[in-house]
């Protein structure tokens, strides 16, 4: 004996498993996308990255480097070689404590930016935003130009001008 399936009922069903899958995807979905505790994800962009001058970089930009200082002031752990775009970086917990740390950002003829950041369970944290850090910033050189959440960090890097230099 075949089984032949009516047509309303396979419309129904995958109509049914559209559904399910969908509820799914909404249920799950946030949570997949919350970050990691143990990973941190540094976003790099630069001001003059779409300019003509830019040009005499690879393709990836002239390779950030991450310095995290703690409150004594000792580098605790350096990254360099970040690229534009998202840098995954492993949060070792045998290196860190959960203590107060300097994010300092930095790449050569650019500005460095210097963010201060808390650790509480694998997690980096910002201790202030932006908008604070600007506050008392009159020139381009002391500017800080970022969006911080928990392991998660956009900065724009600002070049030295020429004048700056001389």
């Amino acid at each position: 004996m075949s089984m032949l399936f009516n047509g309303k009922f396979v419309v129904f069903s995958l109509f049914l498993l559209t559904c399910i899958v969908g509820a799914l995807f909404i249920y799950i979905g946030p949570k997949a996308l919350q970050t990691n505790p143990g990973v941190f994800h540094l976003g790099i962009r630069y001001a003059d990255e779409f300019g003509m001058e830019f040009t005499r970089y690879p393709k990836g930009g002239p390779g950030a480097l991450l310095e995290i200082i703690d409150s004594k002031g000792q580098i605790i752990e350096e990254f360099d070689g970040l690229v534009i775009g998202r840098n995954l970086i492993p949060i070792d917990s045998s290196k860190f404590t959960e203590d107060s740390y300097l994010l300092q950002v930095s790449a050569s003829d650019y500005y460095t930016q210097k963010i201060p950041a808390k650790l509480a369970k694998k997690t980096l944290s910002p201790t202030t935003d932006s908008i604070t850090l600007n506050k008392n910033s009159e020139s381009i050189e002391g500017f800080y130009d970022f969006t911080f959440n928990d392991n998660l960090l956009g900065i724009r890097l600002y070049p030295v001008s020429s004048s700056d230099e001389n």
